[in-house]
């Protein structure tokens, strides 16, 4: 990028950067956002910004150019509202058309169902094709896993599916079971993959 076009950007961040936080200002004085007590929004800007200045589209535009000031905006604004940072891995922005996008990742995620679903505990495991894998689900239609036992030949093989167990406040105990079908299911609705602009 030329010089002229990186002082551009960095009056476009500057700008955006600053409507995002009157209007952050605005929801709290209103009542309408509370952040985590840990969440400096200024600082998760900052961290967006050097992110995005490496971000590309798909066809490897950079992604400050390419989409709208609208859209990076929103996008900016998303993360704070949800009290994520990109230097975390909890959130990752996506180019979709010039259209920006804030989408939480696996982490962002897992901070989300803590602060606000109330999930207190959780363990993720794969299972890999050999392991010993067996659940039922219950009247109440939740999962339990009846035994999922691996071997030292079976672990770091093909993984077959993946599992979480976790726990909620009020004791609400359940497991998410996925096969691999599933899992690839899932990674071609992400950004990254898929039919996105990503």
């Amino acid at each position: 990028m030329s010089t002229i076009n990186n002082q551009a950007v960095a009056v476009q961040q500057k700008n955006i950067t600053e409507q995002v936080l009157a209007k952050i200002e605005t929801f709290k004085s209103a009542g309408e956002l509370r952040l985590p007590a840990d969440y400096s929004p200024e600082n998760a800007l900052k961290a967006a910004y050097l992110v995005l200045l490496e971000t590309k589209t798909r066809d490897g535009k950079p992604v400050m150019e390419a989409c709208t000031k609208e859209s990076i905006a929103n996008s900016l604004l998303k993360m704070v509202v949800w009290g994520l940072s990109p230097l975390k891995k909890q959130c990752d922005f996506i180019a979709y058309g010039d259209k920006l996008s804030c989408d939480p990742e696996y982490t962002g995620n897992i901070a989300l169902a803590k602060r606000y679903g109330g999930m207190v505990d959780y363990k993720p495991n794969t299972i890999f094709k050999g392991d010993v894998f067996k659940f039922e689900i219950l009247p109440n239609g939740r999962k339990r896993i009846i035994e999922h036992s691996q071997s030292l030949e079976s672990i770091g093989g093909e993984v077959v599916g993946a599992y979480m167990w976790y726990k909620l406040a009020d004791g609400t105990e359940d497991v998410e079971i996925m096969n691999i079908i599933q899992i690839h299911n899932a990674w071609m609705q992400g950004g990254s993959k898929g039919s996105s602009n990503a």
